[in-house]
């Protein structure tokens, strides 16, 4: 707000009188009103007579653009308004014209019109790909009133409120980082005019970094049969939070868990997920990774290892042993486990025919070995089974050779079958004698 006073001395050095006059705001937009207020006391003790005031301009509208005034009485005022409006950016002059009997004065007032106020301005660093933090200045050189600030693209919020703006204010808008031009509707009062004007930013992202993944793997060469422990800690490098994280590992055998998820990862935070695997044979495993951002938009990535399985089962037999006990056959040995995890369920089963014996272990450790021992009737095969930490199920058969066993125990039976053959022995001897003697 502008107020200027003017002095005016009359033709006679004890009379004057006093015109001032505001102008609210002093900065309009183009077709803005600005109000002016003009302010004519006399400060003599005689009235004063003004027959008008007038105002001229090429390029601004004033509202009303002449008056009457008339006496103004000795030490009073007269106050008058009018509107100036102009759609011509730029400094506008108004000739303001006083005029009276004796004397008449001009005066000129000047009008600022401007269209690029207000001004906005990105303040923070904006990243391709990710939900940004929009700080987004705003800024006027004369006061601004009911401000709000509506973003033309997906944000969050839709409409920023600042109210009364004097300076510069900061509103914060929230969207996902892909367009290169920005636009919005910025609404506000400049003195008693309404305006709504659009915005347009034009922005340049940086590069995002995205997630990181590093997968290790407990044991890269695998027996058959055996379970390794894969881990994959995944790094969220982005500059905002990420959601429903989903770990899917594919390959050609069983995992356990089959799926790993989480539900949020802040901006700088990490987290690992760790799955046992039985593979069928060697080759890769392939995690696919996926994650929403804060709009619900689906982010893919893959990443991958690799590993060996040999031909070798993980456990095996050792040091088979077969005996003959009082008419059964008893078969003993051990379990050996060569992987570097344990195996559970462990079973031992001797089949003969339809016969079946088992010997349940339980528990072989990593490198390490359990005894069992069973008693059958006969024996063509025995059967090991077992399961692995990934809850997959495998089995080995070993055939028993047809070899003579190591006898031990009561030997009574084999000695009266000698003594029995012996004695049919004598009985033919003795018997063909006596025939020839005839």
């Amino acid at each position: 707000m502008r107020l200027i006073l003017i002095f005016l001395l009359l033709a006679f050095p004890s009379a004057a009188i006093t015109v001032s006059y505001e102008l609210s705001p002093e900065i309009v937009l183009p077709n803005g009103y600005a109000d002016c207020t003009i302010i004519i006391t006399n400060n003599e003790m005689s009235p004063v007579k003004i027959n008008s005031i007038s105002f001229y301009s090429s390029t601004v509208e004033v509202f009303p653009s002449s008056v009457a005034v008339g006496v103004i009485g000795p030490g009073s005022s007269y106050t008058l308004k009018v509107s100036m409006r102009s759609e011509s950016v730029g400094r506008n002059v108004v000739e303001m014209l006083v005029s009276s009997e004796n004397f008449s004065i001009s005066q000129p007032i000047e009008l600022i019109v401007d269209d690029k106020f207000p001004q906005i301005a990105v303040s923070s660093p904006l990243y391709l790909g990710e939900v940004n933090e929009l700080k987004l200045l705003i800024s006027s050189p004369v006061v601004l009133k009911d401000l709000r600030i509506e973003a033309l693209f997906n944000a969050t919020p839709r409409i920023a409120y600042v109210g009364v703006l004097s300076g510069i204010a900061q509103v914060s808008f929230k969207f996902y980082g892909d367009s290169e031009d920005l636009r919005f509707r910025i609404c506000f009062y400049n003195g008693r005019s309404y305006h709504e004007l659009e915005r347009s930013l034009k922005v340049t992202y940086l590069p995002s970094k995205g997630i990181s993944t590093n997968i290790q793997i407990s044991r890269n060469v695998l027996y058959h049969g055996e379970a390794a422990e894969i881990s994959i800690e995944i790094a969220n490098l982005r500059n905002d939070g990420i959601f429903q994280i989903e770990v899917q590992p594919h390959g050609k055998g069983k995992f356990y868990p089959e799926k790993g998820k989480f539900e949020k990862l802040e901006s700088g935070e990490k987290r690992a997920l760790k799955f046992l695997f039985s593979p069928e044979e060697s080759g890769e495993v392939v995690f696919q990774i996926k994650y929403r951002d804060y709009f619900g938009k689906e982010n893919e990535i893959f990443e991958k290892t690799s590993f060996s399985v040999l031909e070798s089962e993980v456990l095996k037999f050792s040091n088979i042993r077969k005996e003959t006990d009082y008419g059964k056959i008893r078969i003993s040995g051990e379990v050996v486990n060569y992987g570097h995890r344990k195996a559970i369920n462990v079973l031992v089963s001797a089949f003969c025919n339809e016969s079946r014996v088992d010997d349940f272990i339980g528990e072989v450790g990593a490198n390490d070995y359990e005894t069992f021992d069973l008693e059958i009737g006969c024996v063509e095969f025995l059967k090991l089974s077992w399961w692995n930490e990934a809850g997959e199920s495998f089995s080995v058969v070993e055939k028993i050779k047809d070899y003579r066993p190591e006898s031990k125990g009561d030997m009574l039976p084999y000695y009266v079958s000698i003594v029995s053959a012996a004695a049919v022995l004598l009985l033919v001897v003795f018997i063909l004698l006596r025939y020839l003697k005839r």
